[in-house]
C-alpha cells in the first residue's frame, strides 16, 4: 500500500490511525462474562430434637426478575453449603432454566453430575422456583436449637437478573436417597415448591419445621443477589488489534524520517 502524503496528509493519516484504533477496540470487546455473586443467609434450627435415622430435607427456592426476553435464561448454582453444629454439608449444584417455550415446570436430579434440574416457564419466575435440597441423614438424630445455621451458594447467570432467595429445613421419618423419587414441586402450585411430595406423610417436627403441613419448614431470611455483566475483549482479536496498529505506526515513522531527511537536503 503506499502512504505518500501531500500537503496535510500526514494529519489526515494521524486521524485515521486513531480512528482505526478507537473502532477496533469498540470491536474487540465481542464477549461477555458474567460475574458469579454469592448468597450467604444465616438463621437457626428451632427447639425439636430430631430422632435418631431421621432425615432433615434441606431446601431452598427464589425469585427472579430481568429475565431475557428473546432467550432462555440459565441460572448455575454452586458451592452450596449448610453449616451447623462445627459441620459443613455440601449440597447438590443447581441449573435452572427459564423458558418462554416451556408449557408446565419440572425438576430431576441428574445423580452422574449431582446437580438438580429445574425449568420453569418464564411466567412463573415469582413462584418460588425450587433451587436444590439436600436430604440430609442423621444416624444419630439432632438436638434442637441448633444456632446459627449458615447457608452459602454462589450464582451465575447468562442474564443480568436481581434474584431473592430463601432456604428452609423439615425433618422426615422416612426418606429417599433416590432424589427423583421424592416428587419435588418445582413451583408454588399445590403446595411449597420444594415439598417432596411422595413423602409428606413421614414428615415430622424438627429442624424448622414442625410436622403437620410444614413439609419444607419455615422460610428463613430473604437474600439478595444481584447478577451483572462485564465486557471481556476477545484474545485473538485483540492480537490482531495491536498487530495492525504496530504495522500503521511503524509506516508513519518512517514515512515522518524520510521527509526530515529530505528536508535537510
Amino acid at each position: 500500500m503506499d502512504w505518500t502524503i501531500i500537503g496535510g496528509g500526514e494529519s489526515m493519516i494521524r486521524r485515521l490511525f486513531l480512528g482505526m484504533a478507537s473502532a477496533a477496540l469498540l470491536f474487540a470487546v465481542t464477549s461477555v462474562a458474567h460475574a458469579d455473586a454469592v448468597g450467604v443467609i444465616t438463621s437457626n434450627f428451632n427447639g425439636t430434637a430430631i430422632g435418631a435415622g431421621s432425615t432433615v430435607w434441606v431446601n431452598s427456592h427464589m425469585k427472579v426478575s430481568g429475565l431475557s426476553t428473546t432467550a432462555p435464561t440459565v441460572i448455575n448454582i454452586t458451592n452450596v453449603t449448610i453449616a451447623f453444629g462445627g459441620h459443613t454439608y455440601t449440597m447438590p449444584d443447581a441449573t435452572i432454566t427459564f423458558s418462554q417455550t416451556a408449557s408446565s415446570s419440572s425438576t430431576a436430579f441428574d445423580a452422574a453430575n449431582n446437580r438438580w434440574i429445574t425449568t420453569v416457564p418464564t411466567g412463573q419466575a415469582g413462584a418460588d422456583p425450587f433451587m436444590t435440597g439436600l436430604g440430609l441423614m442423621l444416624p444419630n438424630g439432632l438436638p434442637g436449637g441448633q444456632n446459627p445455621v449458615v447457608v452459602s451458594a454462589t450464582f451465575s447467570s447468562n442474564a443480568n437478573v436481581s434474584i431473592d432467595w430463601q432456604w428452609g429445613a423439615a425433618a422426615y421419618s422416612q426418606f429417599s436417597n433416590d432424589y427423583n423419587d421424592l416428587g419435588v414441586l418445582s413451583v408454588d402450585g399445590g403446595g411449597q415448591s420444594g415439598t417432596p411430595t411422595n413423602f409428606e406423610q413421614f414428615v415430622v417436627g424438627g429442624a424448622r419445621g414442625g410436622g403437620g403441613s410444614n413439609f419444607t419448614g419455615s422460610n428463613s431470611a430473604t437474600g439478595h443477589v444481584q447478577l451483572t455483566s462485564t465486557p471481556v475483549p476477545e484474545p485473538t482479536t485483540l492480537v490482531l488489534l495491536g498487530t495492525g496498529l504496530v504495522g500503521i505506526g511503524s509506516r508513519l515513522r518512517k514515512r515522518r524520517r524520510s521527509q526530515q531527511k529530505s528536508a535537510e537536503v
